[in-house]
């Protein structure tokens, strides 16, 4: 009974990191909304606070599951997959935050001729991690559901990576500034990162449901 406890414990705390993660993926997106839209860097520094909040919070509670996890809360090849799944996730509300910094520090301005497709790049990376977020949210108690919720993940990745490709032409296509240029280049790949590490976490998912599937 108290190892049941305990495995369910665990659960509960993977829904509230999951909860937590997509706070921080929300004010990532809403963020860059309101700073490609106003440019105003006092807002900026404020969903900044916000977002570093919600990553710092996600973290707190990786670290608890961790504690659990060497507890012998789950049998030790569930520690293993469980473990490796929350590292790989934590990289992307990492990277998220890493976005909504670099546009703050650097003082990044997105010139409006790029500005929809710069947008429309954080919003295809956003539904990718809500995407990885259903998945993983359906790991325990809908494996087929939570394999096609990964293969939407690698589906906006490679729309993400051909999106990078255009944006990078574009921005060197144009008579920006060449210091410019690479601040705009170097935020772009960083956005489009996102998805790439979605994708690997999403992977995880992918090997998981294999092996409760044998």
């Amino acid at each position: 009974m108290l190892f049941v406890s305990k495995q369910k414990r665990v659960e509960e705390q993977l829904m509230e990191y999951r909860a937590k993660v997509g706070n921080c993926l929300e004010g990532f997106i809403q963020a860059f909304k309101h700073y490609s839209e106003t440019a105003d860097r006092e807002q900026l520094a404020l969903d900044h606070g916000v977002v570093h909040k919600a990553e710092s919070e996600a973290d707190d509670i990786r670290r608890e599951i961790e504690v659990m996890m060497y507890s012998k809360a789950l049998f030790p090849e569930s520690r293993g997959d469980i473990m490796g799944l929350l590292e790989s996730v934590d990289k992307v509300p990492n990277q998220a935050e890493e976005v909504v910094r670099m546009m703050l520090t650097q003082r990044i301005v997105i010139p409006e001729v790029l500005r929809s497709k710069v947008l429309r790049l954080t919003e295809i990376c956003f539904r990718g991690c809500e995407a990885l977020l259903d998945g993983a949210g359906r790991l325990f108690t809908d494996f087929t559901n939570a394999t096609v919720a990964v293969g939407k993940v690698d589906e906006l990745e490679s729309e993400a990576d051909a999106l990078e490709t255009a944006l990078i032409e574009a921005i060197f296509d144009s008579d920006m500034d060449g210091y410019e240029k690479i601040l705009l280049r170097d935020l772009v790949e960083t956005i489009a990162s996102i998805t790439d590490r979605a994708e690997n976490a999403g992977d995880r998912i992918r090997i998981i449901v294999a092996k409760r599937n044998v």
